[in-house]
């Protein structure tokens, strides 16, 4: 009994090991297992290994996340403008308004997901490549598709909406006040609210998104699977309902930087420099609240079931361990 014990230790610490490590090897494999998919789904489609049928596989998730990005800015700032232009019942069209945003990204998340895993946010991105395996170098690829995506999203929901915009503004687009409208495209925090506090407000509320977004897509806990782009559509309508009226819910540094640029065609160069140089804002809080809302997910749940799993091993062990004895 006391050589089994003494062995039983060192045995026990590599198992306890083992488990504690599954979490990142995991990781270390994404590359490889996305490759071979890459590979099988090229067989299934009975692709030819041609090098054009190569460059479409590798650049497939780059451009999914373009037109993931454009379709969920498009539906976005299409309500955006509805709400502004709509001068009676306000109420109502803040509600449509992030019904308009939800439907916008679970739209986007259907486009997207099956072949980049519909990031469509740099936040997330970056939050996904800390915690959940996605390859830094494939980081920038997937923040500059999203940016374009936004871009061109946006500029295409002002091709719709240029004419309403004429009678509501007369003809003379405006940055702010009661006619203006370049507020539908980059977000600004309310008047009355500083720098400071909108920052704390978008890294908030991106913490929480990216919080969900993790519990949402996690295989252990509770995942939606099938209904992932409703659930993660949902989740921003009810943050834009219950957070969103400081800043107007950027919670998103393409959706935000994209659409800005887009803007500055119509509005001028002042839309980087309106309300304080108020750019800033929605680009470096999401990208902290990201972190930290994936990091407490990851640290604070993740963390905890795999304690867990280490001690239900442990306990298999042992018991193992008295048993040959």
């Amino acid at each position: 009994m006391s050589m089994s014990a003494s062995a039983t230790p060192g045995r026990l610490g590599s198992e306890a090991k083992t488990g504690r490590t599954s979490m990142y090897t995991r990781k270390s494999s994404a590359t490889t297992e996305r490759a071979g998919e890459e590979i099988e789904f090229a067989n299934q489609r009975g692709l030819e290994d041609t090098y054009l049928n190569r460059m479409r596989i590798f650049v497939a998730p780059y451009f999914a996340e373009f037109f993931g990005t454009a379709v969920f800015v498009l539906l976005g700032c299409g309500a955006n403008l509805t709400y502004t232009v709509l001068t009676t019942n306000a109420e109502s069209a803040w509600l449509a308004n992030a019904f308009g945003w939800g439907f916008g990204l679970m739209l986007g998340v259907f486009v997207a997901g099956g072949v980049s895993g519909a990031m469509l946010n740099p936040a997330v991105a970056v939050s996904f490549a800390a915690f959940r395996g996605l390859p830094w170098i494939q980081v920038p690829f997937y923040i500059l598709a999203e940016f374009i995506g936004a871009f061109i999203g946006a500029i295409l929901a002002y091709a719709c909406f240029a004419h309403s915009l004429d009678p509501f503004d007369g003809y003379h687009r405006q940055i702010g006040g009661p006619f203006g409208s370049a507020g539908a495209f980059g977000n600004f925090a309310r008047p009355f609210i500083g720098n400071g506090a909108a920052f704390l407000s978008e890294a908030i509320g991106t913490g929480v998104l990216v919080l969900g977004v993790f519990a949402i897509t996690d295989t252990n806990n509770f995942p939606a699977r099938s209904s992932t782009p409703i659930a993660i559509g949902f989740l921003l309508t009810g943050l834009a309902i219950s957070l969103g009226y400081p800043t107007g819910y950027s919670y998103n540094p393409a959706r935000d930087l994209g659409p800005r640029c887009a803007a500055a065609i119509w509005y001028g160069a002042d839309v980087f420099t309106y309300h304080g140089s108020y750019t800033w804002v929605p680009v470096a809080g999401p990208f902290a609240g990201g972190i930290v809302g994936a990091a407490a997910y990851e640290l604070f749940i993740v963390s905890k079931r795999a304690v867990v799993d280490d001690s239900r091993s442990y306990s298999e062990s042992v018991h193992s361990s008295v048993s040959l004895e």
